[in-house]
């Protein structure tokens, strides 16, 4: 079976997993499904003991009022949750800045 072109938000997904696993930030994709609470983001883990998660969208995607629920309330329980168009979005919201070399 072959498979289709990736979307904008996998190619997301798989370069934000990429830097994390670099980083050794410990987390895990949520694949939603049944049982599943409404407006999971898409990423969670634990880095520096906090936990963290991560909602992608594509640059024209649309936050829904669950997904923004759940994130509002990580942020409110002491957490960080974050919606991420971008990789720049995850190394600045985990202060990861001077992790890489910039150049000019």
């Amino acid at each position: 079976m072959r498979k289709g072109k990736p979307t904008p938000e996998g190619l997301l997904t798989a370069s934000i997993r990429q830097l994390l696993n670099s980083v050794g930030v410990f987390h895990w994709k949520n694949h939603g499904g049944l049982g599943s609470a409404p407006g999971l983001p898409d990423i969670c883990g634990v880095y520096k003991g906090r936990a963290i998660a991560i909602e992608l969208k594509a640059p024209r995607g649309v936050v829904s009022p669950a997904q923004q629920q759940f994130i509002d309330r990580i942020n409110e329980a002491g957490g960080l949750a974050f919606v991420a168009r971008d990789i720049e979005t995850v190394i600045e919201k985990l202060g990861l800045q001077d992790r890489f070399l910039r150049m000019g």
